[in-house]
């Protein structure tokens, strides 16, 4: 005798509600997931954003800091730092293009565009935009001696004025006020030989 085959209560197939419910949960899922993954990737994004941009700051300071904390300091005939508020020229032993070690003239400027600050370079015929800061203004300042900050050097004239103890760019956004400082590393003053004190050789 073949055994009959019977459906009890609990195997019965689900009903028309019950699917529409299963599909809302499930939908109500699919949502919160895919708002998790959205933010998650905003998220990211941001991140992503402001590690690029830290980066292009630290590049931009040792750089800055590159040149100017290896300056020559202004012998007999020559030129020294020559720096205002928006723009500084000298002598360095760490140029960008050329190689290291070389006695090379650069210059760095701080170029107001708009509402917005740009740092330049100039070495040669080189010339590259390092850094901006957006919604910000910007100048040079040249520390002396008793450690006042002023903005322009020589800060007064001398036959063979001495570099600066540092150089700093002040940027102030209006909210805050950032200072990027780089002290000058080199002799300050050049050793003058007696042959260029009498003859300028």
């Amino acid at each position: 005798m073949n055994p009959k085959i019977r459906f009890s209560r609990a195997q019965r197939a689900f009903t028309l509600v019950e699917m529409l419910v299963v599909m809302v949960i499930v939908g109500l899922l699919i949502t919160v997931i895919m708002q998790g993954f959205g933010f998650s990737m905003g998220m990211y994004q941001r991140v992503v954003r402001v590690q690029k941009n830290a980066y292009s700051e630290v590049l931009a300071y040792n750089w800055l800091r590159s040149t100017l904390g290896s300056q020559v300091a202004m012998r007999p005939k020559d030129r020294g730092l020559e720096g205002g508020v928006s723009s500084l020229s000298t002598f360095t032993y760490e140029p960008l293009v050329e190689q290291s070690g070389l006695k090379t003239r650069v210059e760095w400027q701080l170029v107001q565009s708009g509402d917005a600050v740009s740092l330049e370079y100039r070495e040669g015929n080189n010339t590259f935009a390092v850094y901006r800061w957006p919604e910000s203004t910007g100048q040079f300042e040249y520390q002396d001696e008793k450690g006042q900050w002023i903005n322009r050097w020589p800060a007064e004239k001398s036959d063979l004025p001495p570099l600066p103890e540092s150089v700093r760019i002040l940027i102030n956004s209006g909210k805050e006020a950032r200072n990027y400082v780089v002290k000058v590393a080199t002799r300050k003053r050049s050793e003058v030989t007696m042959d260029e004190a009498l003859y300028g050789r």
